[in-house]
Formats: structure tokens, sequence, C-alpha cells
């Protein structure tokens, strides 16, 4: 699966771009501030139904119009696909989303699938040491793009989530009847097994691709994964857990509760491995992220780098590299040139970003 084209309207800094990629390595350079994130948020973006850095769709406009809009189309195993991702400010905050594929409206939940990407943002090297939320989103960002229906999933997930929380406030208060949680403890316990089940088998699976990666990265270093969620019976875990939930007010058991176990050598990467080896870790499960969307999907898809290289030392630098070297669609953005080695450079098409416009570099 490749990008083939990649329109912006007024997408934050770009007022107007046309770009065709590379089918193989694309290298952008840029100083800070000049537009090279803004373009990898606007290829994940299509692939993910929103974006990875910010929750207001708003802040995704530009100033010259109250509407954005981004279109691609993709080539994959199951032919060509054009998306259209648009966003409109109504008033204040309130914007207005249209999603098209194939000239077909879709919903958010729909999008993911299409077009697949494996993201690696400089705020990745804290996966380790960040809190479970982060690896959490981890495990979501690429499920959605894997897992059949995971998406609608996560989203009813979250509404029974809030509604629980509220209702167990109000029971608490005397306001309803504790028989009134039996429907959202039954919803939670349905949904909340299936997030769980896809979650547990994709940090399996990334297992090997993980102890395979770090091997390389660093010979002599074991690293494993393990899945840390809620009981494989959670409707007892629901029912037991309901007196704590009334007096705390919130939901206690569930996969919003549930993370990664990173494993260095057998013990927590997160207490124990020095900040060098928290950043290897890192890579080795950013690559196992890539090889599992290609083994579930039966075909490789677009690597996207932001500003990554700078923050790593040679060892782990040279192995993301070495990841650029085959047929893969890489997109990778860069302060410099200084970190590409010669012959990678001279494989690549290399463009040069400045203020929202993008051009050869002379």
């Amino acid at each position: 699966m490749r990008l083939v084209s990649l329109k912006l309207r007024n997408y934050r800094n770009y007022p107007r771009l046309e770009l065709e990629p590379s089918p193989g390595l694309n290298v952008f350079l840029g100083r800070n501030g000049q537009g090279k994130t803004n373009l990898l948020e606007s290829v994940a973006l299509l692939a993910l139904s929103s974006s990875p850095r910010v929750r207001r769709e708003g802040e995704l406009i530009g100033p010259l119009a109250p509407e954005t809009r981004v279109e691609a189309q993709v080539v994959g195993t199951h032919g060509s696909v054009e998306i259209s991702f648009s966003v409109t400010r109504l008033d204040g905050e309130r914007t207005r989303r249209s999603i098209l594929v194939n000239g077909k409206p879709k919903r958010a939940l729909d999008l993911p699938g299409h077009f697949r990407v494996t993201l690696f943002w400089p705020d990745d090297l804290t996966l380790i040491k960040s809190g479970p939320e982060h690896r959490r989103r981890f495990l979501n960002q690429l499920l959605v793009q894997v897992e059949p229906g995971y998406a609608r999933s996560l989203s009813r997930y979250a509404r029974v989530i809030e509604q629980r929380n509220s209702l167990l406030k109000q029971v608490a208060a005397g306001e309803q009847p504790a028989l009134s949680l039996e429907v959202w403890d039954l919803e939670l316990v349905q949904t909340g097994t299936a997030i769980a089940r896809a979650r547990r088998q994709a940090v399996v699976e990334m297992d090997a691709y993980v102890a395979a990666n770090h091997g390389r990265l660093a010979p002599g270093e074991s690293l494993g994964l393990r899945y840390v969620g809620p009981p494989d019976d959670l409707s007892e875990a629901v029912h037991n857990s309901q007196r704590e939930d009334l007096r705390r007010g919130v939901t206690t058991v569930g996969p919003h509760r549930d993370d990664i176990e990173v494993l260095l050598d057998g013990r927590d990467a997160r207490s124990f491995a020095s900040q060098g080896q928290q950043r290897t870790a890192v890579v080795s499960l950013k690559l196992a992220e890539a090889a599992l969307m290609t083994s579930r999907t039966g075909e490789a898809s677009p690597l996207l780098f932001d500003d990554v290289l700078s923050e790593l030392d040679q060892q782990r630098r040279l192995a993301l590299l070495e990841r650029m070297g085959g047929d893969d669609q890489v997109i990778i953005t860069s302060v410099e040139a200084g970190p590409f080695p010669t012959d990678l450079m001279a494989r690549a098409a290399v463009r040069c970003i400045s203020n929202g416009a993008i051009e050869d570099c002379g």
C-alpha cells in the first residue's frame, strides 16, 4: 500500500499543496516550524480518521478560509482508493467533519483500514517511561487500522464508561436505584471483553517481532511484552468492583485501565532500563508495529518518521535506516541531511519545506 498523491487546502500553514510522493524513500528537510510535522499529520489523518496531535479539529484549519481539506489517492492490493477529509468551522469551537471514500460519505469510524500507516513521532521516544494511556493509544492506533470493528468498539466503550460513571454518582447519591447499573454493566462486559481480547492478541503477536528486532539492535539483551489487562471473566470482576466503583464514582475495572508491560531481560523496562535502553525498546516497538501490520494485511504500509533521527544515537539510527532500504514507501522529515548516509540520499526523493511550501532542494 502506498500514497500516490496528496492535496492540502488551507491545512494549518499549507495554503495549497499538491504532492506526488515517490513509492520508495521520501526525505523532507526544513527548519523547525516550517510544516514538516503538519505534512505527516495530514497523511496520518487519512489513516486514523483523527489527528494524532490535537483533539480540536478546528486547529487543523488554516488562516485563509473557514475550511480545510485533505485529499489523497492511495493504492494497494485491492486497487486504488480516493479519500477526502474536510473540516469546516461553524461558530466558536464547533466544526463539521466530512469524509468521502471514492466519493461516498463515510463516518469517521469507517475510515480506518482504507489506508494504513506506521507513525513514529519524537514523543514516541517516551513510550516506555510515560503512563499507560500512551501505550493504550499506541495499541489503539494500530488496531483501528488492522482489526475490523475495533474503532466502533472503542467508540462504544468510551460512551459506556461515560454513562456508567455518571450513573454511579447518581446511585451513590440515592437518585437512581443500583439495579439501573445492570444494563451498562452488560455493555461494559461485552464491549470491554472484545477490546481486551484484540489488544491481548496484538501484544502476543508483537512480542515475537519485538524480540527479533531488539536482538539485532542490542545483542545480548532480550525484550518482551506482556499484556496487563482485565481478567478473562470481566463479568465477575465488574460485579465484585461495584462497591468500590460507587465509593469512587468511577469504573475501576476494564480495558480503559490496562497496560503493556515492556520487559528488558525479564525486568520492567520503565523502572530498570537506562534512557538509552528505553529508546532502543521504543524503536523495537515501532518496528514490531510495522511488522504486525504487514502480517495482518498481507502488504506493507507507508512508514512515517517525523524528525526522529536526530534524537537517536548511531546504533538506533542505523536500525531505522536499514528499515528504509527495502521496497516500502517511507516519508521522513529532518532538520538537516546530516543523519542520512550519502548512498541512501542518492536513492531518495529529497525535498525542502519552507513556510508551508515544498520544492526540490537546490
